[in-house]
């Protein structure tokens, strides 16, 4: 089927689109994996499942488009558009949206500080008085372990002396 010049350049211009829109999503990708780290085999799986998802796009935009025809142009578009994205533009938004969020970030932990600090406060001042109660406790408590040991060493003693004594009054009665 013989398609018009402005036809064509329509599809062209689709073309270049996608593949914009393709290496914008791959770059969502490769920002998602600088914050979430992964290993080799999980970043295989994730490029896999980009590459099936990009293949069933073009596809689909292709068939409805062409009428399911593939035309060279089109694959040409979508290439050229995503080097030249990957080239000009991504180095850009990665720089952005690094900055973005790790302003969000910043921010984030700013407002979780701020928020707890009060919360901090109040638990300081509530924890006062139970240190002071837990350390006096412990304090009795190591006394109370003194005065037991004390208890049962005069105990201990008590019965040496009372044995000492048994014996003794064993020995004279005889």
């Amino acid at each position: 089927m013989i398609l018009s010049i402005s036809f064509q350049l329509k599809i062209f211009l689709i073309s270049l689109f996608i593949g914009l829109m393709l290496g914008f999503f791959y770059d969502f990708l490769k920002i998602f994996r600088k914050y979430i780290v992964h290993n080799n085999i999980i970043i295989n799986i994730e490029d896999t499942i980009y590459w099936l998802f990009t293949s069933i796009i073009v596809f689909l935009i292709s068939l409805y488009q062409n009428n399911g025809e593939i035309r060279i142009f089109f694959i040409i578009g979508i290439f050229i558009s995503m080097l030249l994205y990957n080239l000009i533009i991504s180095h850009f938004f990665l720089n952005l949206s690094t900055k973005i969020i790790n302003t969000i970030f910043k921010l984030s932990l700013l407002i979780f500080k701020a928020t707890s600090m009060p919360l901090l406060i109040v638990f300081n001042i509530i924890s006062m008085p139970i240190k002071f109660i837990f350390n006096l406790l412990k304090n009795i408590l190591k006394k109370s372990k003194f005065c037991v040991t004390i208890y049962n060493k005069i105990l201990k003693i008590k019965s040496f002396i009372l044995k000492g004594a048994k014996i003794q009054n064993e020995k004279f009665r005889k």
